[in-house]
Parts: structure tokens; sequence; C-alpha cells
């Protein structure tokens, strides 16, 4: 339905003037250029929901404007077949000076409708924004809401081919988002190509099929919509963040000789398993078992789950649960902890082990980053941690 071709869009920078009078005496091109997407090759199928991702200034709304062809590309080629609806900046497309009546027949011919084809829409375009009292006045006496809501009931009401989506979902009252929400998931279910940007990873992880995350005007990544937006979400997380090294479970802790980690063993649903795994929430087992040596008295150890970001989720700790350890046939030693059907939710998470004393004060050995994992889920609970609890109502 759209097919984005190595497509890059520059802007040139306006000079100061005795930049440009310097330019002028000695030959110079004082012509800067800025790139806002740079080499984009997309292809987005007919009925699919496409997001867009990425900072300020990554160049989403410059993308969408190149879809629209509000926007030339510098270079490549974007080819979209059907009419379009969009919502770039609600309202900016509309004249000041023409009556809400005047501004639907002129948006909706912009869109490439004939009039005959805007008059079958007119009344249901002016019924969904709920502003007909004032539908014959000047937009220019139009609260910023009230244009919204005019923009929004003209790209969807029409039935676009594609319908364009910038950050249209966070303007507006509570009641007219539902409504507007609504009628995007009736045009989804009705095939509708759709694209949205928004800041809210929930709505583009609840509505889309497939994300595109832009960083500087280039693709960072692009897949499912779940698998996308949770990279998003950790990457601004981590973003002044300075990955650690794992240290191999070693320490330079002068204890060592009291009582020291001597190795460390993962479990997902009872097998052996190496670093970097995936669990699904609230299905899959995770067991650690900690062997340790100790020359005195029996140590405590403590586990904790950390995001990427270094950010402390969960811990576990011996002393506090007031557990002991487990002695082997063999004579080995070690504590272990098992989570049944792991409660964490989507993301990326490392473990770090740390053999305290049987107080639980001085520090005798540690493992930082010792194992990495992640959460994925099928459902859209959003947090850190799935929270048992259970619904009391009873009419659905």
């Amino acid at each position: 339905m759209i097919k984005i071709s190595s497509v890059s869009k520059h802007f040139s920078i306006k000079s100061h003037p005795l930049s440009i009078l310097k330019s002028l005496l000695f030959k110079k091109n004082s012509v800067k250029f800025f790139t806002a997407v740079s080499n984009i090759n997309i292809n987005i199928k007919r009925g699919e929901v496409f997001g867009i991702i990425g900072r300020n200034g990554a160049g989403k709304s410059t993308l969408l404007q190149l879809v629209c062809g509000t926007l030339s590309p510098s270079n490549g080629k974007i080819d979209v077949k059907g009419t379009i609806g969009a919502l770039l900046e609600l309202g900016a497309g509309f004249h000041p000076d023409f009556t809400g009546i005047e501004n639907i027949y002129l948006t909706a011919s912009i869109m490439g409708l004939t009039k005959k084809q805007t008059d079958k829409y007119l009344n249901r375009i002016i019924e969904f924004a709920g502003i007909n009292e004032f539908i014959n006045m000047p937009v220019s006496t139009y609260s910023t809401g009230m244009s919204m809501r005019l923009a929004f009931s003209i790209a969807t009401t029409t039935s676009p081919d594609v319908l364009i989506i910038d950050e249209a979902l966070s303007v507006g009252d509570q009641e007219f988002s539902q409504k507007s929400f609504n009628r995007i998931m009736e045009l989804r279910d009705n095939g509708t190509t759709i694209l949205f940007c928004s800041h809210s990873t929930y709505q583009v992880e609840a509505l889309c099929d497939r994300v595109v995350w832009l960083e500087k005007g280039k693709i960072i990544k692009l897949g499912p919509a779940k698998e996308v937006t949770m990279s998003y979400q950790e990457n601004q997380e981590v973003h002044s963040y300075k990955k650690a090294t794992p240290n191999d479970n070693a320490s330079h802790n002068d204890n060592k000789s009291i009582a020291n980690i001597k190795k460390i063993e993962f479990f997902k649903n009872g097998n052996l398993t190496p670093n970097n795994i995936t669990l699904m929430s609230r299905v899959d087992e995770l067991k650690t078992k900690v062997y340790f040596y100790a020359k005195h008295s029996v140590p405590s150890l403590a586990l904790s789950i950390r995001k990427i970001s270094g950010e402390i989720i969960a811990s576990a700790g011996s002393l506090n649960d007031d557990c002991g350890y487990i002695l082997a046939e063999d004579g080995k030693k070690y504590f272990e902890i098992d989570f049944p059907k792991i409660s964490l939710l989507k993301g990326n998470y490392y473990i770090d082990i740390t053999l305290f004393c049987k107080h639980g004060i001085n520090t005798l050995d540690f493992a930082t980053r010792v194992f990495e994992f992640k959460i994925s889920q099928d459902d859209m609970e959003q947090g850190v941690a799935h929270l048992n609890h259970k619904w009391v109502g009873q009419i659905k």
C-alpha cells in the first residue's frame, strides 16, 4: 500500500547575512543542509497498522509529511495507493476565515474527494465532531479542541484508504479521545492502512502490527510492535547509562579466603541453561544454584534482579527469608532459589549475586551481571511485574 524507497530529505539552513556576503565576495557556497531523514526503506502492506516512534527531532513528522505529499523527498521515491486522510498538525490545514462547513469541503477536496462525495459524508462529519452550533462560524473563532475534533472527523469519516495520525490521540478531552480511539479501531478492522506516530508506546503497542524506531533520521529498528517498543523504552532508560562488564564471578574482596562463590548455575523449567535466554512471563520457571566455600561460619546469600539501566527490580535474601543452604551428597554446599512462573513483565534483565556474612552485613564475595535474560509476554499488561489480583465485576 505504501512503498518508501531510499528516501532522504534535506533542508537548507539559512546563513547569517554576513556569511552570505562573504560567500559572494570569495565565491564560497554558504548554504548548509540538515538531513531530517536518511535512506529510509519501508514497505507497508494493505490493512497494516504501522507505528513510528522516536525522540523529538528523530524525523517522525518529516517522514509522515513525505508520505502525505506535503513535502517532496530530496532523494528516493514514495508510492502510495489510494486516498489519504492525514492528521499531522491538527487544524493546521484550515483556512481561518472560512466556516467549518467551508473547511470541510476544502479539506475533502485536498484529499481528492468530489463535492458529491463530500455531500455524502457531511452530516456524519458534523455529528462526530460535535460542534453543530459552531459549524457555520469561522474557524478562527474555534478553540484548539474544536479544531481538533473537526480535523479528526474529516480525516476519518471520509473512509480513506490510508490514515496518517501524528499524536492525534494525545489532544482533547478524555471522552473524545476514547471516541477517536474507537473510530481508529473501526477503520483498522475495516482494512484501512494506518500510519500512527505517538510518544505513547502503550498506544503504539496496542494499535500497531509493526513499528519503526527512528533516531536522527535513520532507522534503528523495524519489526513487531512489542519487540521494537521494548527496545526503545530500554534505550530511553539507559541513554546515559554505561553498560557494566561482567566480572565472571570474580571479585577483589579481601574476604575471599574466608568464603567465596565457587559456581553459579541457572535452570529454565528444570533444565540447565546458558546465559541470554528468554522466559515467558507467568509461565516459565527460573531456578538458581549458587555453590560456595566457607571456612568458618555459614554465610548468607542475596540475589538481585536489575533492569539494563541498573535499577533494582526485585531481590531475595536467605537471611531475610530465614533459609539455609543445601548440603549435597558429594559434600558440596549450595543455596537454591526458585522463581516459579516468574512474574516479571516484558524487558531485559540481569542478575547480581552477593555472598554476605551470616549477619548479612559484610560482603564476602560477589558476582555482578552474572546472568542476563529477557522476559516476553502475550498480553498487554504494563509495568515491571505482575501482581496477583482478581476482578469482582459480573457484567461484561
